[in-house]
C-alpha cells in the first residue's frame, strides 16, 4: 500500500486546491453548497486567496492528491473566535484508507492555533460524512430544512455541527 502525507498547501499552491475541488464538484456537487459553474467562474485568485487565508489540507499519495479539507476563521469581529470547515471530500479511490479522519485531525489540529470552536454544515443524508464528523468530537447543533435546492431541482437538508476546541 502506498504511504499517503497529509499536508497543507502552501502559498502558491492555489491551483492544487482549486483542481481537487473542481474535481469534487464535477463527483458529487449535491454536497457543496455551491454549484460547479458557480466554481468554475471563480478567479484562480479565489483559491490562492484561501491557501494564504485558511488552512488548505490535501492528501497526497505518489503525487495524486486524494483528499482536501479547509478550515478558517469567521470574517466579522465579534465571531473570530469561531472557525468554519469547509470543503471536506476524499476521491472514490482514497476512500476506505481513513483519508478522511487524517485530513480532519490535521485540519483540527491547525484550527487549535487559531479559533476556538469550529463549526460546518454537512448534508444531512451524508451517512459517512456524518459518522466521520462525529467521530472527530463534532456535535450536532441545529437542522436545516430544505436548505439547498440542487440544480435537479430537488431540496437537500443540512445538519449543523460544531466542536470545541479550547
Amino acid at each position: 500500500m502506498t504511504s499517503t502525507t497529509i499536508r497543507r498547501l502552501q502559498p502558491g499552491e492555489g491551483p492544487i486546491f482549486q483542481a481537487i475541488r473542481l474535481t469534487a464538484m464535477r463527483l458529487d456537487e449535491s454536497t457543496f453548497g455551491s454549484t460547479l459553474a458557480e466554481e468554475e467562474a471563480k478567479p484562480d485568485s479565489w483559491f490562492e486567496d484561501r491557501v494564504r487565508a485558511d488552512g488548505v489540507f490535501v492528501a497526497e499519495a505518489d503525487g495524486q492528491i486524494l483528499g482536501m479539507v479547509a478550515v478558517g476563521p469567521k470574517a466579522p469581529a465579534k465571531e473570530r473566535h469561531k472557525g468554519v470547515v469547509y470543503s471536506m471530500f476524499v476521491l472514490p479511490e482514497g476512500r476506505g484508507r481513513g483519508l478522511g479522519a487524517a485530513l480532519m485531525a490535521a485540519c483540527l489540529d491547525y484550527a487549535r492555533e487559531v479559533v476556538e470552536i469550529v463549526q460546518l454544515v454537512v448534508v444531512s443524508t451524508n451517512a459517512v460524512a456524518v459518522a466521520l464528523y462525529e467521530g472527530a468530537g463534532f456535535e450536532r447543533y441545529g437542522f436545516e430544512p430544505r436548505a439547498l435546492l440542487q440544480t435537479d431541482g430537488r431540496y437537500t437538508d443540512d445538519l449543523h455541527m460544531w466542536k470545541r476546541l479550547k
